[in-house]
């Protein structure tokens, strides 16, 4: 029996490019999300035509705003740079097409695109690139801090259901989960002041899920051993307690 090249799964029958059906599946859909929702979203950011998250004022400090937005406009050059590519792979002049053509274009040859004996590379690819994207097309308020980079000790933060995570500074990658428990780690040398609302707030920033109600439970019983500040309602919270006292209810 032959493993999936990308999953690494038993396949009950070979295919040429060596995807099970599943991973097939999800490449196709991926495929179309680039072109028909993510392209069209990056581009509409780049020219500054829609904003991710909350609209904030902010004053004139006297100089001009960028016409585009370059984060955007790097993104989309990677993601038009794969469409060519497969599109070229396809027939040779469609690697000069405009995104769109050759997005349609590799559409129409769903058979010959997945049959592929690039497949698996294509594919690994592209997750990439869906990742970064959907990275920049995802609310700030919707990601959650998972840790610093291994190498910079820049912040990360990632959507809820990543698997891996860029270094936006340094370029080191590496698993969600790994830098998490790393994180995890390092939770006990880490202190929070501010009331039980605002640590659960923080906490919850981390995807580290408690209620005020029952941070203040604790408290009132004694589990939790936070120094009170002059402020009333306020304390000096170590957060890998906390995340001790979760894991004990769970």
């Amino acid at each position: 029996m032959t493993d999936c090249q990308h999953c690494h799964k038993p396949m009950k029958q070979a295919t040429a490019n060596m995807l099970c059906a599943s991973c097939r599946e999800t490449y196709w859909q991926a495929i179309r999300q680039l072109g028909h929702v993510q392209l069209p979203a990056l581009r509409s950011i780049m020219l500054r035509q829609a904003r991710i998250g909350t609209t904030t004022h902010t004053p004139s400090r006297g100089n001009a705003p960028l016409p585009i937005d370059t984060h955007a406009q790097d993104l989309i050059a990677e993601s038009e740079a794969w469409l060519a590519e497969q599109a070229g792979k396809i027939r040779a002049a469609y690697a000069g097409y405009d995104w769109r053509k050759a997005w349609y274009a590799i559409i129409s040859n769903r058979h010959t695109i997945l049959d592929m004996s690039t497949a698996a590379d294509d594919y690994a690819a592209l997750e990439r690139i869906i990742r970064r994207n959907e990275q920049a097309l995802t609310p700030e308020e919707a990601m959650v801090i998972i840790g610093t980079c291994p190498k910079c000790g820049h912040q990360a933060a990632s959507t809820p259901q990543a698997e891996t995570w860029t270094c936006p500074d340094c370029k080191w990658q590496g698993g969600v989960q790994a830098i998490k428990a790393e994180r995890d780690n390092k939770l006990w040398q880490l202190e929070y002041t501010g009331k039980p609302v605002e640590v659960a707030r923080y906490l919850a920033k981390m995807d580290i899920h408690c209620t005020s109600d029952q941070i203040r439970q604790w408290l009132t019983r004694g589990k939790l051993h936070a120094t009170p500040t002059k402020h009333k309602g306020e304390y000096v919270f170590n957060l890998g307690e906390i995340t001790a006292m979760l894991d004990c209810h769970n």
